[in-house]
């Protein structure tokens, strides 16, 4: 080791067991992992291949062990092998760039098991506030599955491809990508809305319905005397459907004001006791069945391929 060199140093459990029978060293910060071949060819093809090789020409550290340097920090390889190792948890990511470096490293060697789980890591941990640069990164790399993934949560995102939302990451894909993005976007917000446009007071689900004879209320075309149409219900499917337009997921129909608007206007409005009782109930049921059918519209709709 030359003076200029910094020393060599451990690290923590359980990468520091004596009986391993291989070393990964971060070139970058002079850190040993002390890991197993097996649990490496386990992780990556890559490694397993390598193994397979004659290792005369891998450094050696003081134990005879050999040394594999790698261009990783010590914290990307660390959070890299916690995700598969055996008899450890993996940390949370400590920011989304970390995050980056270690999904980038699982590609680099070939460690689909520790990606997938990197990537759902990332899921829990940083949406919605990254989504984008998820999205970005995704596309720079040719990982279609998974920027779906990031495409579909961005419709939480209102107003998607209005100026403001210039994201990190953003530099680095075409703008083919980008107008994938906001093609899907608007293409499930129709879909969206089209589910509002097809639920009405005529074809609202039963559970809005009173069918109970009242004397005080003209005849129906069969000749029975029924309540009136439910007040409110095309107002809010309105103006919910205008609001899916732009931002089309659950979370719009189960944070909307117009569906508090609804309840008041439905509930107030009925001079049947049998509606108020039916109307408590059911408007919430009815709401689930709305959100259920807008699910399966948007999920029909698919980001077009990258090609």
């Amino acid at each position: 080791m030359s003076d200029d060199e910094e020393p060599i140093t451990t690290a923590t459990a359980p990468f520091d067991n004596p009986d391993s029978d291989i070393i990964l060293r971060s070139t970058t910060d002079r850190v040993d992992f002390h890991t197993f071949k097996f649990i490496l060819s386990l992780m990556s093809p890559m490694f397993k291949e390598m193994f397979t090789l004659p290792q005369n020409g891998l450094q050696s550290g003081i134990s005879s062990v050999p040394v594999i340097p790698v261009a990783e920090s010590s914290a990307t390889l660390e959070s890299l092998l916690l995700h598969y190792h055996p008899a450890a948890t993996p940390k949370a990511f400590s920011s989304f760039s970390h995050a980056v470096a270690v999904m980038q490293a699982a590609k680099k060697y070939d460690m689909q098991v520790v990606f997938s789980r990197a990537v759902d890591r990332v899921f829990t941990q940083f949406i919605p506030d990254h989504v984008l640069e998820l999205y970005a990164l995704f596309c720079q790399f040719g990982w279609q599955d998974h920027a779906q993934m990031a495409a579909t949560r961005a419709l939480e995102i209102k107003d998607l491809g209005r100026p403001s939302h210039v994201f990190k990451g953003m530099r680095n894909i075409t703008a083919f990508d980008y107008h994938r993005l906001l093609a899907y976007h608007q293409e499930c917000g129709a879909a969206a809305q089209q589910v509002a446009k097809s639920l009405s007071s005529h074809n609202a689900c039963h559970m809005l319905r009173c069918t109970e004879s009242h004397d005080e209320f003209d005849d129906d075309f069969w000749g029975r005397r029924v309540c009136p149409p439910l007040v409110g219900l095309d107002e809010y499917l309105d103006k919910s459907g205008k609001e899916l337009l732009i931002r089309p997921c659950e979370l719009t129909l189960l944070e909307s004001a117009s569906y508090i608007d609804f309840n008041i206007k439905a509930i107030g409005g009925t001079k049947c006791r049998v509606c108020k009782y039916k109307f408590v109930e059911g408007i919430d049921g009815f709401r689930a069945v709305y959100i259920a059918q807008v699910k399966r519209a948007v999920a029909k709709v698919k980001l077009a391929d990258a090609d």
